[in-house]
């Protein structure tokens, strides 16, 4: 009984001196953070001068009708830049977003958008790596700068400047922004996922890590780290891409005003799943955001078994202080992550209202939703990289994929985009 009770003590100690070092730890990534951001706020996104602006290619890989992709075509045909066109590839004929995009095409009085539909689409990687592989492949020779976007993403019209900025005045090879949700309910999958946005891209400021989203670089950039080669194997883009970058000692520049609002909805289910497959991909890619991912899970998985599991124990064996005091050290924790966020906010929040974009989105249900959103993403990450430590098969859009311990990946079996997935407004697809 006697060594039970110093055993469960030792325990809570030992998970005390763990809350204080993740808090440290995650405490020195995010400060760091906000400080290049509002450094970089004070400058001028266009470098404050002229600039060259080298004829630069938009990459967009379809599969399926993003809810805002009509906004998203059509602020890439805007976008104030000299010398550009939107590459497009669609997965297949059988596509009902190919008939969207050529309608948008049509609508809209300029050329700059060529569609084309997936040819040849490799077994071993992603389909989106293949239809990112057969776009480079397809551009013009003249093409300088190439740039990447997602389908649900909606550019300013100073986007494309902002990506190519850095890149001709030689500040980093490869240049980009990365996602921020702007919940538009306080269902509690849309507010964890905000909470899991902003933990992530610390951690990927913090590395140096890319968002495929939205990234460019020069097109020689491409060959002199074999990325083609790369994706051809590949599972994720922005990963693989990161580990070919510090294989070959390239650099990474965030620019602040590419950090892009998404304000769609996700169930707790579906964010699950959506976690589920992220942490699994992360775990067979060999980069150095996958290591650090990993070890800000084991971490999180200590904390959120080990503290509950004492505070019961201890309950149990009547030792009510020992028991109170485990539930307040979880409770504490959960504080200061709330607390932490409330900064991170406020920094992005100038950040999106610089470019003329509203981003006040908080009311009184979703306030009152902030701390029980902060202990929903703990468990439901949890238990997503619990399941992912599991998994060999993802499912990505319909599409299964098994993945090997090497990093090898293989496509089970290519269907085109069907018509059991049908578009929602305002919803994420997952």
């Amino acid at each position: 009984m006697l060594m039970t009770i110093q055993i469960l003590q030792w325990t809570l100690v030992a998970m005390g001196f763990l809350i204080v070092l993740d808090i440290l730890l995650q405490s020195k990534d995010v400060w760091g953070m906000l400080r290049y951001l509002r450094r970089e706020n004070r400058k001028p996104a266009d470098g404050g001068g002229e600039t060259r602006s080298p004829k630069a290619a938009i990459i967009l890989s379809l599969r399926g009708p993003d809810p805002r992709l009509t906004e998203t075509l059509q602020a890439l045909m805007g976008q104030d830049y000299p010398d550009f066109h939107i590459q497009v590839v669609v997965d297949s004929e059988e596509d009902p977003v190919l008939q969207n995009v050529v309608d948008i095409q049509e609508a809209s009085a300029q050329d700059n958008i060529r569609i084309s539909v997936l040819r040849n689409p490799g077994t071993t990687c992603s389909l989106k790596c293949s239809s990112l592989i057969q776009a480079v492949n397809d551009l013009e020779s003249n093409v300088k700068i190439v740039a990447f976007i997602d389908g649900d993403v909606v550019p300013h019209p100073t986007w494309l400047k902002e990506l190519v900025t850095p890149l001709v005045n030689s500040e980093a090879d490869v240049v980009g922004g990365n996602r921020w949700y702007l919940p538009p309910n306080a269902q509690f999958g849309t507010v964890a996922r905000y909470f899991w946005n902003a933990a992530y891209m610390t951690g990927m400021w913090a590395q140096g890590a890319p968002w495929a989203g939205t990234m460019a670089f020069q097109r020689s950039t491409i060959d002199r780290i074999g990325l083609l080669h790369a994706w051809s194997t590949a599972m994720s883009v922005d990963a693989t891409l990161h580990r070919c970058m510090r294989a070959n000692n390239r650099t990474f520049k965030l620019v602040p005003s590419l950090i892009m609002t998404n304000r769609e909805n996700i169930s707790v289910p579906e964010f699950q799943r959506w976690v589920t497959r992220q942490m699994a991909v992360i775990r067979y890619t060999a980069s150095e955001t996958a290591r650090s991912a990993e070890r800000q899970m084991g971490i999180l998985l200590a904390l959120h078994t080990m503290l509950p599991g004492v505070a019961v124990t201890a309950f149990l064996m009547n030792q009510p202080v020992v028991g109170v005091t485990a539930l307040a050290s979880i409770g504490f924790y959960w504080l200061f992550c709330s607390l932490r966020m409330i900064l991170i906010e406020r920094t992005v929040r100038a950040t999106v209202r610089k470019r003329g974009e509203v981003p006040e989105w908080l009311t009184l249900s979703k306030i009152l939703f902030w701390y029980p959103s902060v202990v929903v993403t703990h468990y439901v990450i949890g238990y997503g990289v619990l399941r992912a430590l599991r998994v060999k098969k993802v499912d990505w859009r319909g599409i299964s994929y098994l993945l090997s311990s090497n990093g090898d990946v293989q496509m089970e079996a290519y269907r085109p985009f069907g018509a059991e997935w049908i578009r929602k407004e305002n919803h994420s697809i997952v």
